[in-house]
């Protein structure tokens, strides 16, 4: 009996990782338009950010240092995160 059989893991997105602790922004998958808003907000690769509200529909909240964003669901699916090192 094969007991290797493969694990789907889904990455860690905006969406799906846990509130309230530090994250690193890894990739950002949204179209040319949507990136340049991203980029002027300061959501890239590398910014460190932290979820602080969930909302209705997949929405999210985010920290920036002091500042606030407000995410879509969609949005905040396409935003791929990794846990922040201290």
């Amino acid at each position: 009996m094969d007991t290797s059989s493969p694990l789907t893991v889904s990455p860690l997105t905006v969406e799906n990782c846990p509130p309230n602790e530090d994250m690193a922004i890894t990739a950002v998958g949204v179209d040319e338009r949507h990136r340049f808003r991203m980029l002027e907000l300061g959501l890239r690769a590398g910014t460190v950010i932290r979820v602080v509200q969930r909302a209705n529909f997949g929405g999210r909240v985010v920290a920036k240092g002091t500042e606030r964003i407000a995410l879509d669901g969609r949005t905040a699916s396409l935003i791929a995160v990794t846990p922040a090192a201290d």
